[in-house]
């Protein structure tokens, strides 16, 4: 390994250690949330059918769906589409383990630096998913194809939620927009997928999911009102700037990583990157239930898009202008 691959997998941070000999329960919705997640608690080696040969039952990914309305799709031999099929679904899934393996380092960190012993404790169940998470998605892709390197965003994102000494930024952060992203990129992935195999992994997974973005927002519900100006300014410019960079509609935004595919392929990568994020309604939908449907709501509902950074989102086209 090279210094600088090494270098890039290690991030330096301080972080202050919490204790709570209160005993007291501060959230009644996490103690049901912890009890939920005792509950559904699963194990990855049996629950899921390893033994089924991965993408013969159906394909892994319906390419016809997934780069449906684009220019270069249309010109596709059909052994050229088998081959993107399994390409872009390890390379999906490659971005899924690594998110899921910054999740269980952050939620590793929120037991410590988090401040009531209910929310310790709910946290303590989802290191233990995102371990099972890491477990099964590595499985996976490797069955399917290769791992590919985390995407340069992710890991950015990932990295300054792992290096900050707020754990408000750190649940928010991971809770809220990288778990958000999550259940945006799972969903669409379950509904373009047609393996038994892969289903039923996302079916388990996003189960968990649903759970750690409640944590997240339950926990925020009760800290945020008590912030000092200051430290809430630095979160609301955190999501801003984090939602700036994940709203995928030009040359300098989204995971642009997959050119890594489109340029193993021979292809003009930057060409179809310009026309999947133009054409492809994919990422028009993947946009939708992230930013509508999901992550904007929720930032509104927690008061961290304030008269004062709302401007920048409706700059970007996040949130209506007001009439």
């Amino acid at each position: 390994m090279t210094a600088s691959a090494s270098a890039a997998r290690r991030v330096a941070y301080q972080l202050e250690t919490l204790w709570d000999f209160d005993y007291e329960p501060t959230h009644d919705e996490l103690e049901t949330l912890y009890e939920t997640a005792k509950k559904n608690q699963w194990n990855g080696s049996v629950a899921i059918d390893w033994s089924r040969p991965v993408g013969t039952e159906g394909p892994v990914l319906n390419t016809q769906v997934a780069f449906g309305g684009t220019n270069f799709f249309t010109r596709l031999t059909p052994e050229e589409q088998k081959e993107i099929e399994v390409r872009v679904s390890a390379w999906r899934l490659s971005q899924f383990l690594h998110g899921e393996q910054g999740a269980l380092v952050v939620c590793g960190q929120l037991v410590n630096s988090i401040p009531e012993l209910d929310a310790k404790l709910y946290a303590s169940t989802q290191v233990v998913d995102e371990g099972r998470h890491v477990e099964v998605f590595e499985k996976y892709v490797k069955k399917l194809h290769k791992i590919y390197p985390v995407d340069p965003l992710l890991k950015s994102i990932l990295d300054e939620i792992l290096a900050t000494n707020l754990w408000e930024l750190k649940l928010v952060g991971m809770q809220m927009l990288v778990e958000g992203l999550a259940i945006a990129a799972f969903n669409l992935m379950r509904k373009q997928t047609a393996d038994p195999t892969l289903a039923t992994l996302l079916d388990y997974v996003m189960q968990d999911e649903g759970r750690h973005v409640n944590f997240g927002y339950f926990a925020l519900r009760r800290a945020i009102p008590e912030m000092d100006a200051g430290k809430r300014e630095h979160l609301e410019d955190f999501c801003f700037k984090a939602c700036d960079v994940l709203y995928a509609r030009d040359e300098r935004t989204g995971f642009q990583s997959i050119k890594n595919v489109w340029t193993e392929m021979g292809w003009d990568a930057d060409k179809i990157w310009r026309d999947t994020v133009a054409n492809s309604p994919t990422t028009k939908h993947f946009n939708s239930f992230l930013f509508n449907d999901n992550l904007m709501p929720r930032l509104g509902r927690l008061g961290l898009i304030s008269d004062r950074i709302a401007p920048k989102y409706r700059e970007i086209g996040l949130l209506a202008k007001p009439e």
